[in-house]
């Protein structure tokens, strides 16, 4: 059984009052389709198709494409209805030709994978699976006093909306409608019975600024923390300067293959770790001759703008050197500065202190320096 998830991003968002479309407006480190795919349990489907404008393609989602295998993740442009977007959408999924397939509003991006499964299995004995809530407030409709209606007449409904893809693909080839304001509207006009399903009440669809908020105070925020450590000796007949976190120190340097800045290396460690990647040495290995003597910054910034592509920010970044010399409170506002703007974040979050090896080891002896970091992250 194949799935596909169509999310439809071609929106405007006139009432949220913003030049950008909501979808795309940035929330901390993300937007609201990013939080919505960084969440997303992408073993669910076999492949995702984005309806979008070539424009806000280029502009705010090529950079997904990193997130997922190639053949994972592919677009469709959008087009002047919602009703149009789904239609390219689904035509362009006739290559891989799934058993099920979900639409989706982008504008949607706390609805859980849990939710989605439940749809899934629902499409296995019902042509079209749609979630709802009840509304529990008091209704009243204005110049209409005659109309009496209860609280669970009325039914809000929400997407993913899950079709049986021929089912769906038929309803789409076979109606009159050019508008229809969802895809099961179309399915009823087939003479197709729905399947109405539990939703959640979480499942807010962002459409005014209040929405915004109330997103902000519920989102979910995933915490991670990273250690990282590195150590070396003390080259004694190299005239060249020390290098700690950047900062250059009237001291012998550190032997290694590049400039062996063990606190950028810590740090390093600790951010790869946290996001769950290989370690420093992987990426920047001592075989490859282009890292020979390279300046650990280049290994920050690129610590930096995998944060920024899986969308996380750091929280804290506790470091610590375990040496005899040189002094490191001297030089440790530099370092803040330093790595304060290579990850952009403020120097008071970093904490940078260092303690002696009590003369035991060659640490101990004044013979080498070892710096260990420990970092706490976010996805928001």
């Amino acid at each position: 059984m194949k799935n596909s998830l169509i999310l439809l991003a071609g929106g405007i968002g006139k009432r949220l009052g913003n030049k950008v479309p909501k979808q795309f407006v940035k929330f901390g480190n993300t937007s609201l389709i990013e939080y919505f795919l960084a969440h997303l349990d992408k073993s669910i489907f076999n492949n995702i198709i984005i309806a979008v404008s070539n424009k806000n393609r280029k502009k705010y989602l090529n950079s997904l494409k990193k997130q997922f295998p190639q053949h994972q993740i592919f677009f469709t442009l959008a087009g002047k209805s919602r009703q149009e977007s789904s239609n390219n959408a689904l035509k362009k999924l006739k290559i891989n030709n799934p058993t099920n397939v979900l639409i989706h509003d982008s504008a949607r991006p706390i609805v859980s994978n849990k939710l989605m499964l439940k749809i899934i299995k629902s499409l296995e004995k019902n042509v079209a699976a749609i979630p709802f809530i009840f509304h529990f407030d008091l209704i009243k409709i204005k110049l209409q006093k005659k109309i009496k209606l209860k609280n669970n007449h009325i039914l809000h409904i929400q997407t993913p909306q899950g079709f049986k893809y021929k089912d769906i693909l038929e309803a789409h080839d076979q109606t009159s409608s050019i508008n229809t304001k969802d895809d099961s509207i179309l399915i009823e006009e087939n003479g197709k019975k729905i399947k109405f399903i539990k939703g959640e009440i979480s499942n807010l669809k962002i459409t005014t600024k209040d929405d915004i908020e109330y997103f902000n105070k519920i989102k979910i925020k995933e915490y991670r923390s990273g250690i990282g450590y590195d150590i070396h000796k003390i080259d004694f007949q190299s005239n060249k300067k020390l290098k700690l976190c950047g900062v250059k120190i009237n001291h012998p340097p550190l032997i290694g293959y590049s400039d062996a800045d063990v606190g950028f290396h810590a740090v390093c460690d600790s951010i790869l770790g946290a996001l769950s990647m290989k370690d420093i040495g992987h990426f920047f290995s001592n075989k490859n001759s282009k890292w020979k003597n390279a300046n650990s910054k280049k290994f920050i910034e690129f610590c930096a703008k995998h944060l920024r592509e899986k969308y996380f920010r750091i929280i804290n970044l506790d470091i610590n050197f375990i040496c005899e010399r040189p002094n490191i409170s001297k030089v440790s506002s530099k370092m803040k500065k330093n790595l304060s703007l290579l990850l952009n974040i403020s120097s008071n979050q970093i904490s940078i202190k260092a303690t002696t090896n009590e003369k035991i080891s060659f640490i101990g002896k004044g013979e080498g320096i070892a710096a260990e970091s420990i970092v706490q992250i976010v996805n928001d």
